[in-house]
């Protein structure tokens, strides 16, 4: 029983060397891309008290995003800080994610974003990332064959 186990065990090494060799398991090979993030909060500058509903926020930076790109991904975090009065804070916070787009859009988006929410305020940060696009139309193909 061992014995059948450790042969399928290599056979599975075997088959997937030899796929991972031909380029089958793989997509394309990933490139550079500059990854651009933004925490938005929520909180109303002048209030220091959330005015605009999440749902409402999410529309609103939705809208405003897709003048100036195809698209992006958005998520709902938490932010926590300490004021100039030593308050802790908490304040809803949207985490935009986007790829392919440039400095020139996401300075609009921001600009728009801090008037139309009252923000004092964006954090961007900016990173260098490997990325690729994965449909398994390889593994497909080679199914196929």
């Amino acid at each position: 029983m061992k014995r059948q186990v450790w042969l399928g065990a290599v056979l599975v090494v075997v088959l997937l060397a030899g796929l991972g060799a031909w380029g089958l398991l793989g997509a394309v090979e990933p490139e550079r891309a500059l990854k651009y993030t933004l925490y938005i909060g929520l909180n109303d500058k002048d209030t220091y008290q959330q005015e605009i509903p999440t749902e409402t926020a999410e529309a609103l930076v939705t809208e405003i995003a897709l003048k100036y790109v195809d698209g992006f991904t958005m998520t709902r975090a938490k932010g926590v800080y300490t004021d100039e009065l030593g308050v802790v804070t908490y304040e809803n916070t949207l985490v935009c994610e986007f790829l392919y787009a440039g400095e020139e859009e996401l300075t609009a988006i921001m600009d728009e974003l801090l008037s139309v929410l009252n923000q004092n305020s964006i954090l961007l940060e900016r990173q260098e990332v490997d990325c690729q696009f994965y449909s398994g139309q390889r593994l497909a193909a080679a199914a196929a064959r």
